[in-house]
């Protein structure tokens, strides 16, 4: 049996603590604030900060259970314990089990709004309830205050403005990994589908690669391990990440 540190985003806590709790090693979980996605360089210190603060003899690796994120690890160095992160984007693919899952979800419907019990209930009062769309829900709660601040026809001009670039959206898709009471957040994916014209879609979630980075299976098709002294930076194939000598 292997002694894991497991540092997650708040939008895996229940996929997390349920596999921590039935695997056969002793799995330690930090918890990070969801919004700190929106800062890449700030998640990064964080992370980092915690990473230099484990000593060498305390686990048998950390587990990064994280995407790329933004480039939010990228950049991350191994101290004395080995790092062992998926290669991938970011948590949707996390949540759906595979990269291939993704890509057939992306070349599907590529504007998604995607939702998840974890991710909703956990989210910050007033900021985005949906993955991978920060900011879209922030216009909403704004435009009352922009109505009191500025008038209606400016604050109409002002949220129309801020929306562009959420037009290539046409779906909501909500995640049921299984875990917590669903029929609330799930409504909250239909209603937003409702109200912009778009498709609604319940997919089932598979915790197949969180399962496989807990329980120590670690392939190299979708795990990169870092040594120690060595960091964490893109690849321009398809694995996307890779570890380079810390000095390099």
């Amino acid at each position: 049996m292997a002694r894991f540190l497991a540092l997650t985003c708040e939008a895996l806590a229940r996929s997390i603590y349920q596999i921590a709790a039935e695997t056969e090693h002793t799995v330690s979980v930090r918890l990070f604030g969801q919004g700190l996605h929106n800062r890449p360089k700030n998640l990064r210190k964080i992370l980092q900060e915690d990473i230099n603060d484990v000593a060498a003899d305390d686990f048998d690796a950390i587990l990064l259970v994280y995407g790329m994120c933004g480039t939010s690890t990228v950049g991350l160095t191994a101290q004395g314990t080995q790092l062992v992160i998926p290669r991938a984007h970011d948590c949707i693919t996390l949540y759906l089990g595979s990269r291939e899952r993704y890509q057939e979800e992306f070349e599907r419907h590529p504007g998604t709004y995607w939702y998840s019990v974890d991710y909703i209930e956990r989210a910050d009062k007033g900021a985005s309830v949906a993955l991978g769309a920060a900011g879209i829900e922030e216009t909403e709660a704004q435009y009352e205050e922009y109505v009191q601040k500025f008038g209606k026809e400016t604050a109409d001009y002002l949220i129309e403005e801020m929306r562009k670039w959420t037009q290539h959206y046409t779906r909501a898709a909500f995640i049921d990994t299984g875990l917590g009471d669903t029929e609330a957040y799930e409504k909250m994916a239909k209603d937003k589908a409702e109200r912009d014209g778009w498709v609604f879609e319940r997919i089932n979630g598979n915790r197949r690669l969180l399962e496989i980075l807990i329980n120590g299976n670690w392939s190299d098709d979708e795990f990169l391990i870092v040594p120690p002294g060595y960091t964490i930076r893109q690849d321009a194939g398809e694995k996307l990440i890779k570890a380079v000598p810390a000095s390099s």
